[in-house]
């Protein structure tokens, strides 16, 4: 009982920038769990050379390269796995940007719409064409990634914070309008986490150790700490539970804030 509960088996799940980082590890955890999973980033070459590995190990994958920051993309991603599956049971919003380390009076117009686009407005536009679908199928859950950036007031970081802050009412606002449908809607928010975001960070030793620091673990997050969380969202374990920020920083929001 306890193993079906966390169990995707005949689940189609469609997890945006999953050819790295969380999102590598989120999909090769629902693929072990037994969902279909649907790799999507920009790169088509990326998204088959996981799809390559993942087939090796006897798991069920597909490949759909997709930019979330295109309109025709997101219609296209949608299309194609609606085609290949027939459905899509759980959606992991992932794909995120962060090009600039500025205050907001030095963010040029063009790189807060950029954010905006692809880490919010994207993320909407993918929701809104997947939601119908999964209702119609008898309901599913969408898991959002988002940061403690977002709950926090981080220096440098203003626009990026401020798209994963609309994340986390974005999920609130569709867990409210599509729970009637049995369609659960929640975001897990990791704190420092060891993926290609935070390279600067690791390569300097006197950054790492301060935000390990903080940290009650005393530890960095791996990116399978975080999809170890999405993967319980996304399952059956957590059907009671929607329009919630998950907080996954070892303790580093203790004492911040």
């Amino acid at each position: 009982m306890t193993q079906s509960l966390f169990s995707l088996a005949n689940k189609v799940a469609l997890i945006t920038g999953s050819t790295r980082g969380i999102g590598l590890a989120t999909t090769r955890l629902m693929a072990q769990a037994g969902a279909k999973v649907v790799i999507s980033s920009r790169k088509a070459e990326a998204c088959e050379k996981v799809r390559d590995q993942l087939v090796a190990e006897g798991l069920q994958a597909t490949a759909i390269p997709c930019h979330i920051g295109s309109a025709e993309d997101r219609q296209r991603m949608v299309e194609e796995t609606l085609k290949a599956h027939g459905r899509i049971d759980v959606l992991v919003l992932n794909a995120a940007i962060n090009p600039v380390f500025a205050p907001l009076h030095e963010t040029a117009d063009d790189t807060w719409q950029k954010v905006m686009d692809t880490n919010l407005t994207g993320s909407l536009h993918l929701a809104k064409l997947v939601l119908p679908q999964m209702a119609a199928n008898g309901g599913g859950s969408v898991v959002m990634v988002s940061s403690i950036a977002s709950q926090l007031a981080v220096a440098n970081s203003g626009v990026y914070a401020i798209s994963k802050a609309a994340v986390n009412h974005l999920a609130r606002q569709l867990a409210v309008e599509w729970g009637d449908k049995n369609i659960r809607v929640n975001v897990v928010s990791p704190g420092t986490t060891r993926t290609d975001m935070i390279r600067v960070l690791v390569s300097d030793q006197q950054l790492l150790d301060a935000a390990i620091a903080q940290t009650a673990l005393k530890r960095l997050g791996e990116a399978e700490d975080v999809a170890a969380t999405i993967l319980f969202l996304a399952s059956a374990a957590a059907r009671h539970i929607t329009g919630q920020v998950v907080v996954v920083d070892g303790g580093q929001t203790l004492g911040l804030g």
